[in-house]
């Protein structure tokens, strides 16, 4: 409904009762402006869910551009910063995302001609996109006192404006939020 209010044309998965956490459908596969790319889930109750998304784009007719299959990788590690240019993470060898399935989507990616920047995380941090993610063109909120600093300059040599997110907002998902594009951003209200 969130979605639906600010005119977002939404597609539905087929729910599936022995995948609860569905939901958080952006784990399961990323978009790109070449078709989905299906991903490979790191916890066994969630491995389904790729294959229903699967299923969901051919339903749809949207073509799926790439499949991981060099390890593990979430949705949640992907991150269009613009056109042309990917932020990808991984958690070490303990987190979602591992590094041999970063690598193969950026190797993807960079014959496509994009830039790509990898960043190794600490596997508390989760995903990529609870410490940096686009709000609009050239603004990003990051948690600047947990993002590599290498990451950070990256960012600012693209010119792109940080919003500062505090490392305590971040415990409670304060980046987890999705741009609709035309300047606005659906967020919790604490964020």
């Amino acid at each position: 409904d969130a979605y639906r209010s600010a005119d977002v044309r939404v597609h539905m998965l087929e729910p599936d009762p022995h995948l609860p956490y569905q939901v958080f459908a952006r784990d399961s596969s990323v978009m790109t402006p070449y078709g989905a790319v299906i991903t490979s889930m790191s916890d066994w109750w969630r491995r389904g869910e790729n294959v229903a998304a699967l299923r969901t784009y051919q339903r749809l007719g949207i073509p799926i551009y790439d499949m991981v299959t060099a390890g593990t990788f979430e949705g949640g590690d992907f991150d269009i910063i613009e056109p042309g240019c990917v932020l990808i993470g991984w958690e070490g060898d303990e987190g979602r995302s591992q590094e041999p399935a970063a690598r193969q989507l950026a190797g993807w990616f960079e014959s496509e001609g994009w830039e790509v920047k990898l960043a190794d995380l600490d596997p508390f941090y989760v995903h990529i996109d609870l410490m940096v993610v686009m709000l609009a063109h050239k603004l990003a909120a990051v948690c600047v006192e947990s993002t590599d600093p290498e990451v950070v300059r990256w960012l600012q040599d693209k010119h792109i404006e940080i919003v500062p997110v505090p490392f305590q907002d971040t415990l409670a998902l304060g980046c987890n939020v999705v741009a609709l594009g035309g300047d606005r951003v659906l967020l919790p209200q604490r964020s």
